[in-house]
């Protein structure tokens, strides 16, 4: 890196407006979307959601294209429903092109082994599925400290012209149904300017159940930006998010 690179980072550094620790710690597990992991217990809710499934695998036509989905995982939402987290990658690999992500709503006896399923709700397109090449999420996990009802989180993102942009989408798992409740960027950093930009990225650190969640950024700046329910539900920030877009 150029002197003058250096000393740049080095001052929007200094300037930050919030210091964080070198770690921030997320309030939410994360992990990558492994579509070639079977996870336990699956299987049987993946034929009930997808009854013409072919080894943890179905297709269907969804519009003009086709989508592959795999199982995902399991989220609790009472002692006797689940819903099935499965990704669909698209069989169009253009950049524009983009994969899904489906939840199903399952019950089974309470205090039985979860088998056998009765399928309650599909939705065939939930939370951030994007960056082109017909991927659906990259990254995910799942909490009960933002809302009453679970909330997924599913991450995607993509790089346009040497700048590499992440996005969130919570989504909650109300009883009747997922409704998104918020989108926010996620991560930046820009390899079209010389030197490279390191850029920033964050995770959620901090929430009031019902009322707000606080997302910590640390990288070439460090930052705290809040986002509040409001009466329709949406969480929203106040003002601008200080990560760039792409």
């Amino acid at each position: 890196m150029q002197t003058s690179k250096a000393l740049s980072l080095l001052a929007a550094l200094a300037c930050s407006v919030v210091a964080l620790p070198v770690s921030a710690q997320s309030l939410i597990e994360i992990k990558d979307v492994d579509r070639d992991a079977v996870p336990a217990g699956v299987p049987a809710a993946f034929v009930v959601a997808f009854p013409d499934a072919e080894r943890n695998e179905a297709v269907r036509e969804i519009g003009d294209y086709a989508y592959s989905f795999v199982p995902l995982a399991f989220i609790p939402l009472s002692d006797a429903r689940v819903a099935l987290v499965s990704t669909g990658a698209n069989e169009c690999t253009a950049q524009a092109c983009t994969g899904l992500n489906a939840v199903h709503y399952l019950t089974h006896d309470v205090g039985a082994p979860r088998y056998p399923f009765k399928l309650e709700g599909e939705w065939l397109d939930v939370g951030a599925a994007g960056g082109g090449i017909g991927n659906p999420a990259t990254r995910w996990g799942w909490t009960r400290e933002i809302a009453d009802s679970p909330v997924l989180y599913t991450e995607s993102g993509g790089v346009w012209q040497g700048r590499a942009c992440g996005y969130v989408h919570l989504t909650e798992l109300t009883p009747s149904g997922p409704v998104d409740i918020a989108r926010f960027p996620i991560s930046f950093s820009d390899a079209s300017i010389e030197g490279g930009d390191p850029g920033v990225e964050g995770v959620i650190t901090t929430a009031d159940k019902g009322r707000s969640f606080t997302v910590s950024y640390t990288g070439s700046a460090s930052f705290n930006e809040t986002y509040k329910r409001g009466a329709d539900g949406q969480y929203r920030m106040d003002g601008k998010s200080r990560v760039p877009t792409c």
